[in-house]
């Protein structure tokens, strides 16, 4: 019986997920954008807007899906201490969708109810498509404005010569992303930044 319970706790989760979201599309039929809530032009906007219009020619309801939400994130965002600017940004909000549908996937196969996954399945498809449009740094690039960086950094620790402390990643980071750095608003993915900054700053470059 209690298995039957957590079966049933877990596809009404499911159920509410998804009828949500049928409600949301419907309620946001007429979301259009404008020039005072949605963010500055980037190749990831411009392809939203793009698409919108041609998903709605073609009712493809996976793609209005995806698409309504991002821009209905992007507008609430737009009033708040934290607008939605760049490409990355988007990109952030369309991993969260996409680990949303592969959790309520997970909850519909466990559930026993494939109905539902050919639609989650769809919406996942046009995430990924949208996240693979965003063009990120190459690594290389991002390695050689990282060693720079900890070299720069390692020679004002050694203050002329004399053996400075160890550099950590942290400070580094900041140094590269704070207003004006070498990598503020650059399309990178953190996680790759983070490792290549721990890489250079256990490495031996400049201090030989």
């Amino acid at each position: 019986m209690s298995s039957l319970s957590a079966s049933r706790s877990v596809l009404s989760s499911v159920e509410r997920s998804l009828c949500s979201r049928c409600l949301y599309r419907h309620t946001t039929s007429g979301l259009r954008w404008n020039s005072t809530t949605a963010a500055p032009s980037s190749p990831l906007l411009a392809k939203l807007k793009q698409d919108l219009k041609a998903a709605m020619r073609a009712k493809d309801q996976a793609r209005l899906t995806v698409i309504r939400g991002t821009i209905s994130e992007i507008n609430q965002a737009a009033s708040s201490s934290t607008p939605i600017k760049t490409d990355m940004q988007i990109l952030a909000l369309l991993r969260k969708r996409r680990s949303s549908s592969e959790t309520a996937k997970k909850e519909a196969i466990d559930a026993n109810r494939p109905e539902f996954l050919e639609k989650l399945d769809s919406e996942i498809a046009v995430v990924d498509e949208l996240m693979g449009t965003v063009s990120m740094m190459d690594v290389g690039e991002m390695r050689s404005i990282v060693r720079a960086t900890v070299e720069s950094l390692r020679g004002g620790q050694k203050g002329g010569g004399g053996e400075g402390g160890e550099l950590k990643p942290g400070p580094v980071m900041k140094e590269l992303l704070r207003p004006g750095g070498p990598l503020e608003g650059k399309p990178l993915d953190n996680k790759v930044l983070s490792e290549v900054v721990r890489e250079e700053c256990f490495s031996k470059h400049g201090n030989n």
